[in-house]
């Protein structure tokens, strides 16, 4: 019975706090930021860090505490496997294939014919999630040419952390939420943290590619999630306060311009605990937010495309906007295009995952009632 209500609790947790508002600011953060370099210059800063490195990280982050939080509500390997797939993938690969069959052959300089007869299938390669920015002939003369969508880097890591969550939560026996659990977790977060600065400090300008993706800044985004577990515990969590975070982040503000490894240092003490003492408010004042559209996932997934073609327009009229203006006019089709995504594919994806689910919870009742009668 106590386990029963603890995971209640979670589950009520969850539902009540402002993780989906705070997701959106994050989502807005990159659109922001990602502008910056779309138009040929440098993205916004806040308080000593780009925008859109923020906003990734703000992702990350709660995205640690979430996946954390479902595990725990039900660790059924195949129930899990279920909600990760139909959260992730769907929406990611209709956005791939409409990248490839609808808007590269009608922007592409090689026409038609041309875009068919090139090497258009190897952005096709995103679906295995082997990252692939460029198609054939398409924004070759922007600012940031031959990139269709720059925002895809994070997809392999967010997908191979929902793999190893589940391995690494048993490991650490979260679970459990005892203390010798939570020690453990906060050793590995250290560690992680040292090697972070470690990284940052002397390894900034290098790269190790593995499958397409960058280990190094991959590493950035693993601790930010690794730190959102962190934030799981109880014994964390009972010192969340948000007037302390909110000085905590005028802290931040103060050093912004101090040496980088000093910058990050306070990063990682301060800016988790500000936004986990905002999520996790006792009057979430935005938990009503997204409950009928949520826009997030669509506006990651197709805004760098629109500021892409925005800046293209602009370019190709003689015009010249402002950071804003063009920030304005590729947000209106970014928007309507997240609406498409999240009411056509996302809710209906995962609506499908929860039948899944229910299908296979049943199957294993009746599996565990045929047992009992033999």
């Amino acid at each position: 019975m106590r386990e029963t209500n603890r995971l209640r609790n979670r589950t009520d947790h969850r539902r009540d706090n402002n993780f989906t508002m705070i997701r959106f600011i994050a989502t807005i953060f990159v659109f922001a930021g990602h502008m910056g370099f779309i138009r040929g210059g440098e993205p916004p800063f806040l308080a000593g860090f780009f925008l859109h490195e923020i906003g990734v990280g703000i992702l990350f982050l709660i995205g640690g505490y979430l996946i954390t939080q479902s595990w725990l509500s039900d660790p059924d390997p195949v129930s899990y496997s279920i909600r990760r797939f139909f959260r992730l993938w769907p929406p990611f690969a209709v956005m791939i294939l409409i990248m490839v069959f609808v808007t590269g052959p009608l922007l592409s300089d090689l026409g038609i014919k041309g875009y068919f007869s090139s090497w258009y299938t190897l952005y096709l390669r995103n679906l295995r999630f082997f990252i692939v920015f460029a198609q054939p002939g398409v924004f070759g003369d922007l600012p940031l040419a031959y990139s269709t969508n720059g925002s895809l880097w994070t997809m392999p890591v967010e997908a191979v952390l929902y793999i190893l969550t589940p391995f690494l939560l048993t490991a650490l026996r979260v679970r459990r939420q005892r203390q010798a659990s939570f020690r453990r977790a906060a050793i590995l977060t250290g560690a992680f943290c040292v090697i972070d600065i470690i990284l940052r400090a002397f390894f900034e300008k290098k790269m190790v590619v593995v499958y397409g993706t960058d280990l190094i800044s991959a590493f950035h985004l693993i601790l930010l999630y690794i730190i959102g577990i962190l934030f799981t515990y109880e014994q964390v969590r009972q010192y969340l306060n948000v007037q302390i975070g909110c000085l905590g982040m005028c802290v931040l503000f103060v050093f912004q311009f101090a040496a980088k490894p000093l910058q990050y240092i306070l990063l990682f003490l301060i800016f988790p605990y500000f936004i986990f003492s905002l999520a996790l408010a006792s009057k979430p004042a935005f938990c009503q937010f997204g409950r009928r559209f949520e826009p997030s996932y669509g506006i990651f997934l197709y805004g760098f495309f629109f500021q892409q073609l925005m800046v293209s327009f602009q370019q190709h009229m003689g015009w010249n906007c402002s950071f804003v203006v063009i920030l304005l006019l590729s947000a209106v089709p970014t928007f309507l295009v997240a609406a498409f995504s999240y009411y056509v594919v996302e809710k209906p994806m995962q609506q499908f995952g929860r039948f899944l689910i229910r299908k296979w919870k049943n199957r294993k009742r009746r599996g565990k009632r045929l047992e009992s009668l033999s």
